[in-house]
């Protein structure tokens, strides 16, 4: 993760210095910087461990449940609140990440069950973790611009992961620079600064919920890569939990 930040990070130094944007200096906004570097590291570890250890079509709704976790942040942080049909939304999420226990008798035990798993506790923390970043993200990014905020949060973050990454893992940071492993790095950097531009850009016009929901409908993907890609079990009700995730997440769209 470190590389790829750093990627980022000079990517966006490359865009100062060609369009002549002005770099708007963090300020008194250095917290909501600093909280998004630990903010970043603590849900991409927890969630690479639920990747990887449990079921994607478990980890994918569960994670659709972060925009609930945005709301209260946001609300303090920006003031926005969702509407009517916001909030119907962010129920059917709930409803969603529920059925994922399955329905009839027992749903009590179901239910606990479920939240017995470790990768749906792992996705649970990524998603609550995911809730604030969306918060912070926008608070960032309406004080200082995208490419500003970016810029500090991409740097920092990859500071902080390489110095992580050099006193446990050495060896791991070596590799990183093998050839094959340094062309996925470079791919997968430029490809999330475009897809984070465009969200941070998106969270300085709508409230941080419904940016975060549109993010989620991703559940469904994740369930059919799943099933296809790893013979996950139980496709109709992970694909129905998946489902009532980007109905939640339309209703969140549309609520704006």
């Amino acid at each position: 993760m470190a590389w790829t930040q750093a990627v980022a990070c000079v990517v966006w130094i490359v865009f100062f210095r060609v369009s002549g944007h002005p770099f708007t200096p963090p300020g008194a906004v250095w917290p909501a910087v600093a909280a998004s570097w630990v903010l970043v590291l603590g849900m991409s570890g927890l969630l690479a461990r639920a990747s990887a250890r449990g079921d994607i079509s478990i980890v994918g709704p569960i994670l659709a449940l972060s925009p609930v976790f945005t709301v209260l942040p946001d609300a303090v942080l920006s003031g926005g609140r969702p509407s009517a049909l916001g909030w119907l939304g962010l129920a059917l999420s709930l409803t969603g990440t529920i059925s994922l226990s399955g329905a009839g008798t027992g749903r009590a035990e179901r239910v606990r069950s479920l939240f017995a798993r470790r990768d749906t506790l792992d996705a649970l923390g990524a998603a609550f973790l995911l809730g604030f970043l969306a918060a912070v993200d926008r608070y960032g990014a309406r004080h200082l611009g995208p490419p500003s905020y970016l810029v500090c949060a991409h740097g920092g973050t990859a500071l902080l992961t390489t110095a992580i990454a050099l006193v446990t893992t050495p060896r791991g940071v070596a590799q990183s620079f093998a050839t094959d492993n340094l062309l996925t790095v470079v791919s997968h950097g430029l490809l999330g600064v475009t897809g984070t531009g465009l969200q941070t850009s998106a969270l300085t016009m709508a409230p941080a919920a419904y940016v975060n929901a549109i993010r989620r409908m991703s559940a469904l993907l994740a369930v059919l890569l799943g099933r296809a890609l790893f013979g996950e079990p139980d496709l109709a009700r992970r694909l129905a939990a998946a489902l009532l995730a980007c109905a939640g997440a339309a209703c969140l769209l549309l609520a704006k």
